[in-house]
């Protein structure tokens, strides 16, 4: 128990000689205490919140620590004050863990999925970032996946696995795959702009231009804006990890971007999640449309 977080059963109890008599003398006399059936915990150990994840996967059902818990246990950003305790198992078991803990099933776990932290089993960090999205949102899997990329773990490995767990109705892989492309420095498809352009001719009225070129005053390309309507100025761009991934590259990236609306250029970042869902992109260019003066240069000069 002192190297297991207080932790033990009621197996490895027998196997170290300790009678079901002794250990329910414990057990009464407040030594131990049974969180779950088979579970043994010490009253002496400080309760921690690895006390309870251990128990947790200790307990009937064959789990292992899983989303936002196992998150915490790889140290991923954004949840190391994460204090649930989730569990995973296969369809069609009965788990009984402690009251309070989250119990999700699947048909998906493999041996490969799983991995040991801190001496609890639990998933590895490319199986707990594949089922996070649903559960924590996109914006923290980003965050923990960019702490991921920062440990060593790749891109390819990351990818390999979600793609072995994308199923119809499972939601966690096809976002994680969709935070991947972002962070390979992947751009959207022209159609994808294209049909965007389309769909804001219709909307505002206005012909955007595909793939313009900003110049500055000494004749250099600044940016090549994947969408633009010169005449207000107003700049649609892919964006990627890669400007990003680093305080470096924020940097530089923050420092161009400085650059454009010192030109008069107010620019709107597309990322790999507004694919399927443009309407956040649509309704930040209508306001930017109606809010912006038309300028009377001509057009055609992007410096």
């Amino acid at each position: 128990m002192a190297t297991s977080h207080g932790v033990a059963d009621s197996v490895a109890s027998r196997d170290l000689g300790v009678s079901r008599r002794a250990e329910r003398h414990l057990l009464d006399a407040g030594i131990l205490h049974r969180p779950a059936a088979g579970v043994l915990v010490s009253t002496s150990a400080p309760d921690t919140w690895h006390q309870r994840a251990l128990a947790a996967v200790r307990a009937p059902g064959r789990t292992v620590l899983s989303h936002g818990a196992a998150a915490r246990l790889h140290g991923l950003d954004g949840f190391d004050r994460y204090d649930l305790v989730d569990v995973i198992c296969k369809k069609g078991s009965w788990p009984q863990p402690p009251p309070r803990t989250i119990t999700h099933h699947t048909r998906g776990l493999t041996p490969d999925d799983v991995t040991e932290v801190d001496g609890i089993p639990t998933l590895t960090v490319a199986a707990t970032l594949t089922l996070l999205a649903p559960s924590a949102g996109l914006g923290p899997t980003a965050k923990a996946l960019d702490s991921a990329l920062r440990q060593g773990h790749t891109i390819a490995e990351l990818s390999e696995v979600a793609t072995r767990w994308r199923r119809r109705g499972r939601p966690g892989p096809p976002a994680l795959l969709r935070l991947l492309d972002e962070r390979d420095g992947r751009t959207l498809p022209r159609s994808w702009f294209q049909r965007l352009a389309k769909r804001l001719l219709q909307r505002t009225g206005l012909r955007f231009v595909d793939e313009y070129p900003v110049i500055d005053g000494r004749g250099n390309v600044l940016a090549e804006l994947d969408l633009a309507e010169p005449r207000r100025r107003i700049g649609i761009e892919c964006q990627s990890w890669r400007w990003h991934a680093t305080p470096e590259a924020q940097h530089r990236d923050a420092r161009r971007k400085g650059m454009l609306r010192r030109m008069g250029w107010e620019i709107v970042d597309v990322w790999w999640r507004d694919l399927e869902h443009p309407a956040r992109v649509e309704a930040e260019i209508a306001h930017l449309v109606a809010t912006r003066t038309v300028r009377a240069d001509r057009p055609d000069l992007a410096g």
